[in-house]
């Protein structure tokens, strides 16, 4: 009876872990017509960033005229210092005509899925 048990409960354990890894997000792909944009205070962006990141500040009050000056891209990648500020910010890009537009949450959130590093 006591192999029986440890035999399932190893199974139980495999079929776990194999599920959570399923559950993982998906890296998102980086290539040169990805933009991603961080939404931060300059402050914040100067303490650590994703590599490659553009900073316009969501706080600024020309937000709006400093992103219609964002090269084109095929794909915008946005997040911020939460995911209700990269939402709004994702929103007002959307509302420049940008289409592909991607909330990408918080900072943490963003070292999740994009397949770059931080730069500090």
């Amino acid at each position: 009876m006591s192999r029986v048990r440890n035999l399932f409960t190893a199974v139980l354990a495999v079929s776990l872990i194999a599920g959570l890894a399923g559950c993982a997000p998906a890296k998102l792909e980086v290539t040169d017509k990805v933009a991603i944009v961080d939404v931060r205070t300059p402050e914040a962006f100067a303490i650590a960033h994703m590599d490659g990141a553009i900073n316009v500040d969501y706080s600024d009050p020309d937000f709006m005229l400093n992103a219609a000056m964002l090269k084109p891209a095929d794909k915008f990648y946005v997040y911020g210092e939460t995911s209700d500020q990269a939402g709004e910010a994702a929103s007002d890009l959307m509302s420049l005509g940008l289409t592909e537009v991607t909330n990408l949450g918080n900072f943490e959130d963003a070292q999740v899925v994009l397949p770059v590093g931080v730069s500090e």
